[in-house]
């Protein structure tokens, strides 16, 4: 990965560049990408408020950060509503915190509703016009219907419940809601994300936890047969190579009305339990604002125990003066959206190597549809240029 670049960052609000005011006074901007369980990313700028001279930030106000280095470009963040406001002294700082989402008082609002027969599109699309938010699913999962659900709990929890249900994941930003399959490398447009590649020179540290607690070989559903009145069982395998437990997991208590939503519900607890075999926390070895939340990671060339793929829950991007730009994150074990074969981080064959003045982390992973016509880096804007020397 290429080194010595200056890191930089732009700051907008209402369409307007504001970077210049933040300039003098940023010490640090964290910014936290988080994909699924209902949470949301995150902004905080600390700034030096040396002679009490910055004007009060307003609560409600929108800020659009992006991140980057100067020669490069940025990346952009997000754009954040400010919810809270927080004054130090006698450190004299000022902390300005952001969400995605607006209306956190709605998104957290307790409401009893039922759905029946409808799908899932438009019990999202009913439930997120009520508080202004737009709503996009992908087509995997947009027309699944739900025979019943009944919700008591806020536009946060009935997304949770659906999140589980489908083995999906869920992302709040910039008054939209997203839900596309966990683990797929897809948007809501169904453009393939690349699987990125890290070796252990990309990495700064890197910490796997492997529990062999929640590993079952296949999980068990049951559903009803309307025309036999029969009860009926399907079960899903585990898609983890390397799950060497005979034990199987049964969704008790509960029978499903068909054998396709019985499936579904035994596919997406599967997944959970193989994502729960293994988890993952480290840091790049260079600070990349193009690493996000929802990205699929394969790591190789390190030892057995921490080679293999992993699915990135949570992107940290830390701004200083003093540090420059720094990137951790954490994720879950699983070959979610891969052949099974990844989950040794062993096949170095089917990589696709960058050219090493490349400003990207790792290597890209060639996508069996969907690809671009070039080689997929960490920098959009420059795929397949170096970019300027430093």
């Amino acid at each position: 990965m290429a080194t010595n670049y200056i890191p930089t960052f732009e700051i907008f609000k209402g369409g307007e560049n504001i970077t210049a005011r933040f300039q003098d006074r940023a010490l640090s901007i964290t910014v936290r990408l988080a994909a699924g369980s209902g949470d949301q990313d995150s902004v905080e700028i600390v700034l030096d408020d040396r002679g009490w001279q910055i004007a009060s930030p307003q609560v409600g106000d929108r800020l659009t950060v992006n991140l980057g280095y100067t020669g490069v470009g940025t990346a952009f963040m997000g754009s954040f509503e400010i919810n809270k406001v927080r004054y130090r002294f006698p450190a004299k700082q000022i902390s300005v915190i952001g969400t995605a989402a607006s209306s956190l008082s709605e998104l957290k609002s307790q409401k009893v509703t039922q759905y029946e027969g409808k799908t899932v599109e438009q019990v999202l699309a009913e439930f997120g016009s009520k508080i202004g938010m737009r709503v996009d699913v992908h087509r995997e999962i947009a027309d699944e219907k739900l025979p019943f659900l009944n919700n008591i709990g806020s536009f946060q929890g009935l997304v949770a419940k659906l999140e589980s249900r489908y083995n999906a994941i869920a992302k709040f930003t910039d008054g939209r809601l997203s839900l596309v399959p966990r683990g797929e490398g897809k948007s809501v447009s169904d453009f393939a994300m690349p699987t990125y590649v890290l070796r252990p020179e990309h990495l700064a540290d890197v910490e796997v936890l492997v529990d062999s607690a929640p590993a079952f070989k296949a999980t068990k559903a049951r559903w009803r047969d309307k025309k036999t009145h029969e009860l009926k069982e399907v079960q899903a395998p585990t898609k983890l190579g390397n799950n060497q437990s005979s034990a199987e997991y049964s969704i008790n208590g509960r029978e499903f009305p068909s054998e396709s939503e019985a499936q579904a519900a035994a596919n997406a607890t599967q997944a959970q339990l193989d994502r729960a075999t293994g988890k993952i926390f480290g840091t790049l070895a260079s600070g990349d604002p193009w690493f996000r939340d929802g990205q699929r990671v394969l790591i190789t060339s390190s030892r057995p125990g921490i080679d293999g793929s992993y699915l990135i829950d949570l992107v940290q991007h830390s701004y200083s003066k003093e540090a420059g730009l720094r990137t951790s994150f954490s994720g879950t074990a699983g070959d979610e959206g891969l052949p099974a074969s990844y989950s040794s981080g062993s096949n170095a064959g089917d990589f696709l190597t960058l050219d090493p003045t490349m400003f990207t982390f790792g290597q890209a992973l060639q996508q069996p549809s969907m690809t671009l016509n070039q080689q997929n880096s960490s920098t959009p804007s420059l795929v397949g240029q170096p970019p300027p020397t430093p």
